[in-house]
């Protein structure tokens, strides 16, 4: 097993973390139709039942860099443009991840945009992304960097392992250019998604961009064993993570990204942490919101029952640097709707509550619905077919994302709830409550998600013994179409009794 250093926030990672799973514990329900989840089951607790609400799992240190945003953009607004700042220091983004995902891989760190010639994803029209603009968006979040190194190209050309220690130089340059525009180098990645052949899947001229850049896993580590150390020894205490892979659920995954990590760990030294992603796809626009809510779970289950328990093996803690759903549906039905803001924050708070996952950030930050942005660009955020949208207002998921993100933020440590006979989302399994315990200066807080469509009545008394105030964000219907802030709604309550939580909200409590 690898020996490393790590910060007070990641000691805890390894513990093995109970089940949440409570098969034993169904209380006597019945089920009902909702007419909001068409022709899904949602299990309901029985008429006058309250479920019980029981912190229950690890602790973990809660820091300032938990949660953030993948800061890709590629239209604009511009970093330094004052009112995107303005939403940015509102939205107090832990993590800023630059230059964000896909795009790295193909990066000019002096140009601020993309190596010479046309790569992927690269947009006919340039906009200036240089150290010096991102790091307007740094301050005005307070946030901490991530860079994500340009492991594959140099000089406008897929790079090779000849040339791999000019292209470990340049990025060197990369990184000691940061210091002087006030951005700290605490946290690196090498490189996004190289479990990938290329950048698309379906053929092209970019199909094989990661796979002759690194042919194998091992190629990959072998080379990256010399950046590990040379990017320590430039910066004593930072933080460098290597590109791990999720292979749950992943349709007609290729040989090359199920065997990755198994490859890859052995032959890898001196990593600090390792970087998942975790865009979870849908395909079926016919799915009632049950089922697509139960995803997530689903998911979940079998990440910590493979990647996660293989991680902890080498000791290693996770980044999540890029989460969200992708909506693969023929009309886009879920995507930018209230179901996708929840989607996202029962991701997010499933993350939250594992102490190995110490970095969990959205994917994207400005942009479209379709972009996975949290912070609309324009006016046109769900294409120009689509509703009219409020620039620089937040996205569904961006909204979910911000509420909790604000809980945490004053929080220094967190433990999982557990919700003993609480509802289900129909015949999954997967349970239609999740949510966490936060410890602040003011006291507990409860951040909690009830996915389903029915209301709930929440015993809080485990963690609140006096009366409480209660914030609820949910909106008309689970199809809302999220365009700006009057998509959604926020009702505030107070109460000594048991809390009565509405149909598919997020919920916050405190004392």
């Amino acid at each position: 097993m690898k020996g490393y250093s790590l910060e007070t926030a990641m000691k805890s990672a390894m513990r093995p973390r109970p089940s949440r799973v409570l098969p034993a514990l169904l209380a006597p329900c019945i089920l009902l139709l909702s007419a909001a989840s068409g022709p899904s089951r949602v299990a309901a607790l029985s008429l006058g039942a309250t479920v019980k609400v029981v912190p229950s799992g690890p602790v973990r240190t809660v820091t300032p860099t938990l949660l953030g945003l993948n800061g890709v953009n590629l239209h604009g607004p511009l970093w330094d443009d004052g009112p995107l700042d303005a939403v940015l220091k509102k939205f107090a983004p832990g993590v800023i991840r630059y230059p964000g995902g896909t795009v790295a891989n193909y990066w000019s760190w002096q140009n601020g945009w993309f190596q010479p010639g046309r790569w992927p994803g690269e947009p006919a029209r340039p906009v200036d992304d240089r150290l010096a603009v991102f790091a307007s968006a740094v301050r005005a979040g307070g946030s901490v960097p991530m860079f994500v190194l340009n492991t594959v190209t140099y000089d406008g050309a897929v790079g090779s392992a000849a040339r791999d220690s000019a292209m470990l130089d340049q990025q060197l340059q990369f990184l000691q250019a940061a210091p002087a525009q006030g951005l700290p180098v605490r946290l690196v990645e090498l490189g996004n998604e190289l479990y990938l052949n290329g950048y698309s899947s379906s053929g092209g001229p970019h199909a094989q961009d990661y796979a002759r850049r690194f042919p194998t896993a091992v190629d990959y580590a072998t080379q990256m064993n010399a950046w590990i150390t040379a990017i320590h020894r430039a910066f004593p205490g930072v933080q460098v993570a290597a590109v791990a892979a999720d292979s749950n659920d992943v349709q007609g995954i290729s040989q090359r990204r199920r065997t990755w990590n198994v490859d890859m760990l052995p032959v890898l030294k001196g990593e600090d942490a390792l970087i998942l992603h975790e865009n979870e796809q849908v395909f079926d626009g016919s799915s009632p919101p049950a089922t697509v809510l139960a995803m997530p779970y689903l998911h979940f289950q079998k990440l910590e029952a493979h990647e996660l328990t293989l991680f902890r093996h080498y000791k290693l803690p996770v980044w999540v640097t890029a989460f969200n759903m992708v909506d693969h549906t023929a009309d886009h039905a879920f995507q930018g709707t209230w179901l996708h803001g929840l989607f996202v924050a029962e991701q997010a708070l499933l993350y939250l509550g594992e102490p190995s996952i110490v970095n969990v950030g959205l994917d994207a930050s400005v942009g479209t619905v379709e972009e996975g942005s949290a912070i609309f660009d324009g006016a046109h955020g769900f294409g120009s077919g689509g509703p009219p949208t409020v620039p620089l207002a937040l996205t569904a998921a961006g909204t979910t994302l911000a509420m909790i993100q604000a809980a945490f933020r004053g929080a220094s440590s967190a433990q999982p709830l557990s919700f003993p006979s609480g509802p289900t989302l129909g015949t999954t399994g997967a349970p239609a409550l999740i949510g966490e315990e936060l410890t602040t200066k003011a006291g507990p807080e409860v951040i909690l998600v009830n996915l389903s469509s029915q209301p709930v009545t929440l015993d809080l008394s485990a963690v609140f013994p006096a009366g409480r105030a209660v914030t609820e964000l949910t909106a008309p219907s689970i199809t809302t179409r999220v365009t700006g802030p009057r998509s959604t709604r926020t009702t505030s309550s107070s109460s000594t009794g048991p809390v009565q939580v509405g149909p598919y909200a997020l919920v916050d409590v405190s004392g």
